[in-house]
């Protein structure tokens, strides 16, 4: 499963909700859990809103997928 969908389970929110706190739409937020890399501006934007960093959330995913090859 996606970090940023992980996340967002955790801490009980839809697509629709953590898109509106985040200033973005829902089908943004649709694409980037499922693979799209969003621009930096809103990859930090998301990083903050959970208390994270940009790597945990988005550089994981990568890490997961090549230690799986």
């Amino acid at each position: 499963m996606n970090k940023l969908k992980e996340l967002r389970m955790k801490y009980k929110l839809t697509q629709k909700e953590l898109a509106k706190k985040l200033g973005v739409t829902p089908d943004y937020i649709s694409q980037i859990e499922r693979g799209r890399i969003p621009g930096m501006e809103t990859a930090i934007k998301i990083a903050n809103f959970f208390d994270t960093t940009v790597d945990e959330i988005f550089l994981a995913n990568n890490r997961t997928k090549s230690s799986q090859l």
